[in-house]
Parts: structure tokens; sequence; C-alpha cells
């Protein structure tokens, strides 16, 4: 599987109720599209000591999983204006409940306690994956009971059922 240049993070459900929320990113080479490490929607991000996006764990390290809160990366795919602003702000959903379909996920990969992507309604967790030759933060399976990793969305469709895209649901509220 590899990711396309376009739409590997997609709405499936009415996207009005969503917060999205733009914070500056910590490292603004990341937003650089020609950067080979560049940020990609559908990845993982959190937020660092200063209120700045990071990614939600380290990409160079496959199966290291995320320590904290995690949110979707949304830039909606062919933005340009994150290029022109000085503190390169790029959007999450922050707050709300949402569907939504990825290409950013590994579903054989086990990080920790977690499993196999393998059922509808599965909890997922935040994990750095490698999707070809290339490692972003995306989904794994969570584990149940005995994983302690946040669980950040469900199985909605599986990946076998829906054209290579995994569809979960999730959302914070705090």
């Amino acid at each position: 599987m590899t990711v396309p240049e376009v739409e590997n993070f997609r709405p499936v459900a009415d996207v009005l109720p969503l917060e999205r929320r733009d914070f500056p990113v910590a490292d603004k080479t990341l937003t650089d599209p020609s950067n080979p490490l560049a940020l990609t929607d559908g990845e993982w991000m959190t937020l660092n000591a200063g209120e700045q996006l990071v990614r939600a764990a380290d990409v160079a390290t496959p199966g290291n999983p995320s320590v904290g809160l995690s949110f979707p990366l949304w830039a909606e795919q062919g933005r340009f204006d994150v290029q022109a602003m000085a503190d390169r702000k790029m959007p999450i959903l922050w707050m709300g409940s949402w569907e939504f379909e990825t290409l950013i996920f590994d579903p054989a990969a086990v990080v920790g306690s977690g499993a196999a992507i393998t059922a509808i309604l599965q909890g997922l967790k935040v994990a750095t994956v490698t999707i070809g030759t290339r490692n972003f933060v995306g989904i794994v399976g969570h584990g149940g009971g005995g994983d302690s990793a946040q669980i950040v969305g469900h199985v909605t469709r599986l990946h076998t059922a829906n054209a290579g895209f995994l569809r979960m649901r999730g959302g914070n509220a705090f």
C-alpha cells in the first residue's frame, strides 16, 4: 500500500459540527511539500509545551506509540496558504465527533499491547507506521483492556471492504 498524493484522509459524515483549530507547526520545514518528511493529511499530531504542533510519535521509529492526546491533521489537501503564513499554522480536528476514512494506518501492526485491526468497533490508537518506504504517524489497533494507550477512535468499516480505506469514528471533547 502507498499513500497517494491526494485524498488520504476524507470525511464521510457531515463536517459541520467539527471544531477545527489551527496551531503553528514547531518545525516549519515540515510544511514544505519538497521535504521528504513533510506532514500529510491524516497524520496524528499533538501539542508541545509551547502550544505548537508536533507529530504525536517519533516518525523515525516504526512502532513507536503515541504518549498523549493526539489529533488528526486535516489540512484539506491542496491548500497552499500555509506556505504564506509566517507561523505556518496547520489545522487539526480539535473537538467534536467525526467519521473519516484514512490510508494512514497499518492493519497488521501490533504495537505494545495492541492487536491487528480485524473487527468493526475495535478501538484504535496512534503509532508510527511504515507505508511503502516512508514512516507516518498513523493508526494501529488497540489491544483492549490490557492496552494503556489512549483510544482515538473506533473502526466503522474495515479496509478490506472499503477500497483500502479504513473508516473510523472518533473525536475528543474535553
